[in-house]
């Protein structure tokens, strides 16, 4: 049978781009940037770059100074005599925010009261009443803020694209928001000249004070669909303004129960929509804005995506939070793999204002899963149907639910909590992998973090301890959450991932016949039918998830409250804000500066080559992204070698490399046989104790570069204060066949074995040839070749590979060594209680080799047959 396309990096990815008809929207002239204008006006003014402060230097303080120092932290600096003895222009803090309040400002910050009359009645015997602040920004400015930044204009696109994999169209790829479908049927129904703007809007509250609990903020993030995805999830990039804080209030002048709630309901609408009214207009009309680029388009912000946990998106749809906030489902239904009718915005308003004038009574109503909200925000926004906008929510709907919440729940109701934790306390433990060394009963505090920690053990962990169907389910979800993690998405990655869930859905059953589940009308179970959809429309979720919103709440909101004096804080944190973006918007203007007159370019390792398709490419462009080849196989050794001339004895104890002599002797003889030395017992080894490898580039992983790390340290004796630590000899995959290897495709395995890494010396100089570099070397023990597959997970399963009753071991280049291979022991339903982390590698006898360490090994590796 012919296999599919795999999920596999390649160094080459090339993409075929179809741009939308009409070249994409039209513009109106070119004209200055905000940069290019302050730089005129500067001129024009006789000032320098640094004005209002007198020099570079005096503006790198001031800089670090706003970015690091509270209020009585600068002043108490600028008295330091050899501050004052700097003659600075500045000598207090209150001349200090004078100057730096000359600098130009983004978008100021407007205050709004509201006053809310509740139902209880005063002691004046009249009705209580509450007044709330709001603080606002005019996200049209803000949009025009963003789309306008000259520091975005290599990451920005104006139009939307379909991208390909191949030239016959066959292979949809889906990454950005602009190659989503969502983008490309807005466009069409817009006049010719529209820029569409998306609006990604992202809510959450969060407490401000560990110790002062009713100190909160509920700040509103506005993110635009034009900037890439992987600037928009830099925060330092600042592609995130912030527009608003909802008042938060407990809301004491009602009384307590459901009117106090659905209070709480329409005074987040409103509030809502007092921030967001600027953008109706807007997106119905247009407007002129200078953008990145230089040139004038008509810009139409429309609401994209809204990125929530699942109460807030059900706050923000209108919606009860045992029902689906996208779809029509009901909520008895929520556990099966069934269609979800889409909720329409026409519709729910309909319902709304026929309960409003009491046509339909409350539970017709409350049948539909709507709240009496009759004036939600989003009422008259154009081109929005708000039910969909709503974005997946891999941190919470994944991570911490369906997998933590309720699949290693049932586990652990199966297996129990003491199997479960000597399980994990019995992993062979990476670097990068987290240890559990007492188990995951006991953890108090879970992040997603840890979560993922447990998701790239917890298949190979569980073979044997559960039954098939169950097994069948673990693996089923954890293929799910690691294909939806996905940077770069095709219609084949979108099988996979819709493959899983229905591999889930047919074994679930499994949980209610052991009395584990009785149902699984779970709304975060029901929420993965929406992942495909919403990845199809608007592009893949590392740009829409609300782990970022989580992050922006350290500089947003925890970061401002913590600089003010935390009394009336909401309005110090405004103007806190405000000066941190004034501070930021000058270094981007300084450096696009320093950078257009001296153009130094980017020496980056990815290359874009452009090229016009040739024939049955009609419309089409070719793009090709190219990894720099001299750079994949990049390796980092330390200066110094940790342990300096190691004896063949210490080799064989210390380091249980107890073949080294012998695999040395004919590793000599096979590649220096001219050499007219010859090791000997008594030849001593300079060793290092790690090695870090470059990752290959993967583009379903991104952009960065990372460095795999791979050790080989014996034993740490205790020394003072410091415990001793155990030996730590990694596991790796090898390149055993050369030829094999370079001629297999990207990804492959062929030509390459599981080994364990006992030691990293440098080949001794009397062995080396004259004229030759100096070579860096490894002794391996080989475990045996990848031809064993388990029949329940796909895995590939090892052993340790022998050779006359003896270690099989090889000395190798550094080079052969691809990265980090993870091994899990494989056991019955009761793990030895005499295995431990240390140990597990010598004393167990099979081992899974484990494709789920990472995202990248996952997609890249070949190691998972199912993919």
């Amino acid at each position: 049978m012919q296999r599919e396309p795999s999920v596999t990096s390649s160094q080459e990815f090339r993409r075929y781009v179809e741009e939308y008809p009409h070249a994409g929207p039209e513009t109106f002239g070119e004209g200055l940037t905000k940069f290019e204008q302050w730089q005129r006006d500067a001129q024009h003014r006789g000032e320098t770059h640094w004005a209002p402060f007198e020099s570079e230097e005096e503006w790198d303080l001031v800089e670090w100074m706003g970015k690091n120092l509270g209020h009585n932290q600068i002043d108490e600096f600028l008295k330091l005599r050899m501050i004052k003895n700097c003659d600075l222009s500045v000598g207090s803090k209150y001349t200090f925010f004078q100057k730096l309040d000359k600098l130009p400002e983004s978008q100021k910050w407007v205050y709004d009261d509201i006053t809310v009359v509740g139902d209880r009645i005063g002691e004046d015997n009249k009705m209580m009443s509450e007044r709330l602040e709001l603080w606002r920004r005019d996200p049209v400015e803000c949009v025009r803020e963003l789309i306008g930044n000259p520091d975005f204009r290599d990451a920005m696109a104006y139009s939307p694209q379909k991208v390909f994999a191949d030239m016959g169209r066959n292979v949809r790829v889906y990454d950005e928001m602009w190659t989503g479908e969502w983008w490309w049927k807005k466009q069409t129904t817009l006049p010719k000249d529209a820029t569409i703007a998306p609006i990604i809007l992202a809510s959450d509250k969060t407490q401000l004070s560990q110790f002062r609990g009713d100190q909160t903020a509920w700040p509103v993030y506005l993110f635009i669909g034009n900037i890439a995805k992987e600037t928009r999830r830099k925060v330092s990039a600042r592609a995130t303004v912030l527009v608003g804080y909802i008042p938060v209030s407990k809301l004491t002048c009602f009384k307590k129960g459901p009117g106090q709630t659905l209070a709480g309901y329409r005074l987040f609408h409103h509030a809502m929509r007092a921030i967001l009214e600027p953008l109706i207009a807007a997106g119905k009309n247009g407007v002129l804005m200078i953008c990145a680029d230089g040139k004038y388009r008509k810009v139409f912000p429309i609401l994209a995506a809204y990125v929530a946990d699942h109460p807030e998106q059900c706050l923000v749809v209108n919606v009860k939070e045992s029902w689906c906030p996208r779809g029509t489902v009901h909520s008895k239904s929520r556990g099966e793999l069934s269609e979800c009718v889409l909720r329409q915005v026409n519709e729910t308003l309909d319902l709304l204002n026929k309960h409003k004038k009491e046509d339909i009574d409350d539970d017709e109503l409350s049948a539909h899963g709507l709240r009496p909200v009759y004036e939600p925000f989003w009422k008259d926004f154009p081109q929005c149907n708000i039910h969909k906008t709503i974005s997946p929510d891999i941190l919470h709907q994944l991570h911490k639910g369906v997998f933590k919440d309720h699949l290693m729940g049932w586990i652990t109701a199966i297996i129990g909590k003491e199997e479960l934790d000597r399980r994990f306390k019995a992993m062979a433990q990476m670097p990068g992998l987290r240890y559990f060394k007492n188990g995951i009963s006991g953890v108090s505090q879970w992040t997603g973090a840890e979560h993922k920690e447990m998701q790239k053990v917890v298949v190979g962990l569980l073979r044997g301890a559960v039954n098939g169907e169950v097994l069948a389910c673990v693996q089923a979800l954890v293929d799910f959450i690691y294909l939806a993690q996905l940077q770069v998405h095709t219609t084949v990655t979108l099988r996979r991932l819709r493959e899983a869930l229905e591999a889930f859905h047919a074994n679930k059953d499994v949980f209610i016949r052991l009395n584990v589940r009785k149902h699984f009308n779970i709304p975060k179970l029901h929420s993965l039918l929406h992942y495909i959809e919403s990845i199809v429309q608007r592009g893949t979720l590392d740009g829409l998830n609300t782990k970022l919103s989580e992050r922006l709440h350290i500089d947003f909101a925890k970061e401002a409250y913590r600089a003010g004096n935390h009394r009336d804080y909401i309005a110090h944190m405004t103007t806190w804000l405000l000066r941190q973006e004034k501070l930021h918007i000058r270094t981007c203007y300084l450096r696009d500066f320093d950078f257009t007159q001296e153009s130094s370019g980017d020496p980056s390792v990815d290359h874009a080559v452009e090229v016009q398709a040739g024939d049955g490419t009609s419309g089409m462009q070719i793009i090709t992204h190219l990894r720099d080849v001299s750079n994949l196989r990049q390796y980092i050794l330390a200066k110094r070698c940790a342990f300096e001339r190691r004896s063949v004895a210490i080799l064989e104890t210390e380091h249980r490399a107890s073949q080294f002599h012998v695999a040395f002797l004919a590793f000599v003889h096979a590649n220096f046989a001219s050499v007219l030395y010859r090791p000997t017992r008594y030849t001593t080894y300079n060793c290092y104790c790690q090695i870090k490898i470059l990752r290959p580039w993967n583009p379903y992983v991104g952009n960065k570069f990372s460095y795999d790390r791979i050790r080989a340290i014996p034993v740490v004796p205790e020394r003072g204060r410091k415990k001793a630590a155990p030996a730590a000899f990694d596991t790796v995959l090898v390149v055993e066949d050369r030829k094999a290897f370079a001629d297999a495709p990207a990804g492959s395995i062929v030509g390459v074995r599981a080994a364990r890494v006992h030691v990293i010396f440098n080949l001794p100089p009397q062995f080396l040839p004259l004229g030759c570099a100096q070579k860096t070397l490894a002794y391996i023990e080989w475990y045996t070749p990848f031809t064993r597959l388990d029949e329940e997970t796909g895995m590939y399963y090892v052993s340790r590979s022998t050779r006359n009753k003896q270690p099989n071991a090889m000395i190798v280049d550094i080079e052969d060594i691809l990265g980090p291979c993870h091994l899990i022991p494989r056991c019955n339903a009761t793990i030895d209680r005499t295995w431990s982390s240390d140990q597990i590698l010598d004393v167990a006898t099979h081992f899974f080799v484990n494709p789920y360490i990472s995202v990248d090994v996952f997609t890249s590796s070949g190691l998972y047959c199912r993919l």
